[in-house]
């Protein structure tokens, strides 16, 4: 009986991995549970998971408790490993792989400190206890450690920073033989297999914190409220006693609900949260909690204890936090001087990258875990590919790999066509003069170039305070980033102020050589590629100061203190860092230029040209509009009209005003999560926890604009509040303030504009799907089997193929979408696409509130990608840009929509006619699955139109004939998208001897929504 229980409990982990498949099914063919016929069947199928689907659907199903039981059996003698691996707890599968993790990092710590002398050990105790956040109740414990209970300590008290601690305890000491030892077991210079092993993927982090969050859940599901309440107070001290630095709000514990409770702690503890809760239970005394999460039993597991609906919740948390601790890992393999170099280049990154610029103030005093946190709130998902941006510059090859290796960030497409020649020309200017800087200072000497340094740090104005931090950077930095931090203070009067340094060190020659090259002029220099990359940005931040400088000196003196005054106004406006006092302190342009671009960031332009506006200065305005980068990214707060905007926030706040207390407080901890997850800047929690819902929709309307609606859905999704969702939608609906839904498609041409053209049609591979080639000249055109459509003005030729959602749909619908258009990978072989439109199944036409909903799948190198769309017809998206790979349509879950049909049946002739009927989107790759599946079958295909309206996902349907003798199984079917195997009716009829009509009918409806004629 256990056998059968675990067989049907475990079939889809079974279907999916069982690979030795082909001993398995002989044993079950010698031992009688299939016969010949079913051997034969199941044996043509090509995958291992196409014979175990079909072992399922025949034989296993038929059969009763015996057949299933000899399966058992047979699995044991050719797949233990996986049956060893389905009898443990998903949990404890995770909690083996972070106390291997742990051990190894305790093994490396100690052999370590055992290369320590007894006064060199004492000295390391010392300096520990004097660390950040070490509490004040181990340091009489560290005292009296050996090496081995000190190793104990440190991981206890620092969980994965202990590395970090450890490193800059030994630059303290000057032990940089040991802090290169420790650098390079974490960088993967040395022992590099064992580092790779350690090295697990994104996704795999991802499931771990989904699996201790679940756990958590499980676990804590069986607390009474007085024994929650309770739990939250001890859980409160233990985490003040720790004194751990934190982001987190901690302040929101005692209202929390469980969920929130376990979302606060996997936040802040990672990995280690079960350790932390076994902890706190034990203060309890509630030791059969403990035993429950150390137990390996999985009969302990309680399989639907938590709802359904918090496991996209708990996929965002965990990804967020699986990020952080991903980035944390990475930067704790960087040496202190290299941590300070990170932060510089940070700030060049999202600068280049026109991301929310972080201030050197908030980069100066911030430790790993702190910049960390602020690339999350800044740059949300995108910080990993910032990371690994920041590291090419650093020629961090290895660390590079390694977030290559894990991530799967968007790949900004950065385009210099797209930016006008004034601003391409300053670039190009401050360039060269890099470039000169670094041939010429090339002839110094290690001594000369220190002697530079000192002399260039003499002669700076530290006056001029929100600067000066960056050039202490001068004390570690080697010839190349003193040019361009020059450069980037400096831009074209740097070659100046060399000249002056080099007149103090009575260099005259090299004076001379600056004197005779022209900056534009200057012999290129051999730079390699990661120092090319890091020069273009620094050129880019010098060009935009060079520029705000130019306009800024047109100013008249009156001007200037009217242009100070108004940009504080549009700062504030514009919620960014706010630079008030600092303006009121100086009278200075360059200064002003300068404040502009550390506070300001990409945007710098974009304010200075709303400040000249205001000034009626529309000259200026002018000026830098010829110069900037276009396409411009708008700030949120002018993207849609002022009404617009009015009317989205009072949707927002009526809806906000329906929480209770408790309900907003949570509303405001979800919001975070889902600004991760769209790639969007987080509001930070200093301004969330104080705001009520007024402010709270200010913020969010400020930040993103309309796409503030789509986020409140999802976290009321979250939240499990469907109604809200509903009503959120009704409100939008027609309403002024949803984004304007009935333009959105309005230019592109109706069907009858479309040249259909007929593929040519490719297979050389049963097993692989085949691939659709056309030709076309110039004009509109529409392929006849894909709907595929594209815009040319030359000859092109293209192909494309037909990709399976499988396993791309799981990972869409852990972010809340769905299919809702085929999968096809596009090539263009020759020629151009200037504008290219994906085919869609939705229905729109009497939902047009749904327009927002819709989003473009995209596939690279990288991962997946969410794009947003540019244009929305009834049966079409059009894409942003015309790049190729793998691209679908998508359609954010939530509420039910309507899509087109294709009716599919499938006949074969045996002692009954036996139809197999399909109901499914209009998505001819799928079609084109189910045709060769069922007549590798021996089926025939039968053709019939498909239903003229549209259907809704998820309502079920029943399918009848007018003949009394059919029967058919299921009695019903639901509407939805099932990639790998769709659900079909099964009807058999002994011998028909005249034609008979087929009907599907709605559940509880009595008019067909289709019906067809089978003839005889």
């Amino acid at each position: 009986m256990a056998e059968e229980l675990f067989v049907d409990k475990h079939r889809e982990e079974l279907i999916q991995r069982v690979t030795n498949i082909t001993p398995v099914i002989e044993e079950l063919l010698s031992r009688k549970v299939i016969n010949k016929k079913s051997y034969v069947e199941i044996m043509s199928i090509p995958d291992s998971e196409g014979r175990m689907r079909a072992l399922y659907s025949g034989p296993l199903k038929v059969g009763r408790g015996r057949g299933k039981m000899i399966f058992y059996n047979t699995l044991e003698a050719h797949e233990p490993y996986l049956l060893d691996y389905l009898k443990k707890t998903k949990c404890e599968n995770t909690l083996d792989k972070v106390q291997v993790e742990t051990m190894t990092m305790k093994t490396r710590l100690l052999e370590t400190l055992n290369k320590l002398s007894f006064e060199e050990f004492d000295e390391f105790k010392a300096l520990v206890k004097l660390e950040k956040g070490f509490p004040l109740i181990s340091k009489s414990r560290l005292k009296k450690a050996n090496r081995k209970d000190a190793v104990e300590l440190m991981v206890e008290t620092f969980s994965q920073e202990c590395v970090e601690v450890t490193m800059d305890v030994f630059m303290d000491m000057n032990r940089t033989d040991l802090l290169q030892r420790l650098s390079d077991v974490s960088s993967g210079t040395e022992a590099k297999h064992s580092a790779d092993e350690q090295w697990t993927t994104l996704i795999q982090r991802e499931e771990t914190m989904a699996s201790v969050i679940e756990l958590l859940l499980e676990t804590l599901i069986d607390l009474s409220d007085r024994e929650l309440q309770f739990l939250k107070k001890v859980l409160l001290n233990h985490y003040r006693h720790q004194r751990r630095p934190s982001d987190i709000p901690w302040g929101l514990l005692m209202m929390a609900d469980l969920q929130n409770t376990v979302a606060l702690v996997v936040q802040t503890y990672g990995q280690q949260s079960v350790e932390e809760m076994k902890k706190v239970l034990k203060r309890m005394n509630r030791t059969d909690l403990v035993e429950r999460l150390c137990d390996s039993s999985p009969g302990t597991k309680k399989k639907h204890s938590v709802d359904k609906h918090l496991f996209p919740l708990i996929h965002k948390a965990a990804t967020m936090i699986a990020v952080k601790e991903l980035l944390l890992e990475t930067l704790t393999g960087l040496s202190r001087s290299e941590l300070k170099k990170f932060k510089w280049l940070l700030q060049l990154t999202c600068f280049q990258k026109e991301l929310p610029y972080i201030s050197w103030r908030q980069l100066q005093r911030a430790d790993s875990a702190g910049i960390v946190n602020l690339m999350v709130e800044m740059c949300s998902q995108k910080s990993v590919e910032v990371t690994r941006e920041i590291f090419m510059d650093m020629n961090r090859t290895d660390l590079v790999q390694r977030l290559s290796e894990t991530s799967s960030g968007l790949k900004e497409k950065l385009s210099v066509d797209e930016r006008c020649s004034a601003l391409i020309q300053k670039e190009e200017t401050m360039t060269s003069v890099i470039e000169l800087l670094l041939e010429t200072l090339a002839d110094l000497s290690d001594k000369e170039i220190k002697d530079f340094k000192r002399i260039l740090l003499s002669q700076i104005p530290f006056h001029r305070s929100y600067s000066d931090s960056q050039w202490r950077l001068l004390v570690v930095a080697d010839l190349q980033d003193t040019v361009l931090l020059m450069v980037q203070n400096y831009g074209q009067q740097s070659v100046e102020e060399t000249k002056t340094v080099l007149r103090k060190m009575k260099r005259t020659d090299l004076v001379q050589r600056l004197s005779d090259s022209s900056s534009g002029a200057t012999k290129k220099l051999s730079v390699d590629e990661c120092c090319s990359a890091l020069i273009q940005k620094v050129a880019k931040i010098a060009a935009v100061k060079q520029l705000l400088l130019e306009t800024l000196n047109d100013l008249s003196h009156e001007e200037l203190e009217k242009f100070k005054k108004v940009l504080q106004l549009i700062v504030v406006e514009w919620d960014l860092s706010d630079i008030s006092w600092m303006l009121s302190c100086t009278a200075d342009r360059v200064e002003i230029a300068d404040l502009m671009v550390e506070r300001c960031g990409h945007q710098s332009v974009e304010v200075t040209k709303k400040v000249f506006m205001n000034i009626n200065r529309t000259d200026l305005v002018q000026r830098l509009s010829e110069t900037s980068s276009t396409p411009k990214e708008k700030h949120s707060g002018d993207e849609h009209r002022p009404a617009q905007s009015e009317r989205v926030k009072q949707i927002l706040l009526e809806t906000l005003n329906d929480l209770n207390h408790k309900e907003f407080d949570k509303f405001r901890r979800l919001l975070q999560f889902t600004y991760f997850q769209k790639n969007l800047p987080q509001i930070p929690w200093s301004q969330l926890n104080m705001a009520d819902r007024e402010e709270i929709v200010d913020l969010m309307v400020k930040r993103c604009g309309h796409q503030s609606v789509e986020v409140t859905m999802e976290v009321f999704m979250d939240m499990n509040r469907t109604y809200l969702v509903q009503r959120l939608s009704e409100s939008l609906r027609g309403s002024s303030g949803s984004l304007e839904l009935a333009e959105c498609g309005s230019s592109m041409q109706e069907s009858s504009d479309w040249t259909k053209l007929e593929p040519e049609v490719n297979s050389t591979d049963a097993d692989e799907a085949p691939t659709y080639s056309l030709q076309s000249e110039a004009g509109n055109f529409e392929c006849s089997v894909s709907a595929l459509r594209w815009v040319c003005k030359e000859k092109v030729s293209l192909k494309y193929q037909f990709w399976s959602w499988e396993g791309h749909m799981q990972r869409m619908e852990s972010r809340r979408y769905m299919p809702a258009g085929p999968l096809m990978d596009v090539s263009v072989i020759s020629g151009k696409l200037d504008e290219v439109y994906l085919p869609h199944w939705i229905c729109v036409d009497d939902n047009p509130s749904i327009l927002d909903r819709f989003a473009v799948l995209h596939i690279d190198d990288c991962g997946d990608v969410v794009e947003k769309v540019s244009e929305v017809t009834p049966s079409h998206v059009k894409l942003s840009e015309p790049v190729f790979s793998p691209r679908a349509v998508l359609m954010k879950a939530g509420l039910p929509v309507k899509i087109n049909c294709n009716v599919l049946i499938y006949k074969t002739n045996t002692a009954f006619l036996t139809l197999h009927v399909y109901l499914i989107p209009c998505d001819p790759g799928l079609q084109q699955a189910m045709d060769k599946r069922e007549l590798s079958f021996g089926y025939k295909i039968i053709r019939k139109p498909h239903p003229e309206k549209s259907l809704k996902m998820q309502e079920r349907f029943i399918l009848t004939a007018d003949l009394d003798s059919a029967e058919i199984y299921p009695e019903k079917l639901k509407l939805r998208y099932e990639s790998r195997n769709p659900n079909f009716f099964e009807m058999f009829i002994e011998n028909p001897h005249t034609n008979f009509k087929l009907s599907l009918t709605k559940e509880d409806e009595p008019q067909p929504v289709w019906t067809c004629v089978i003839r005889k």
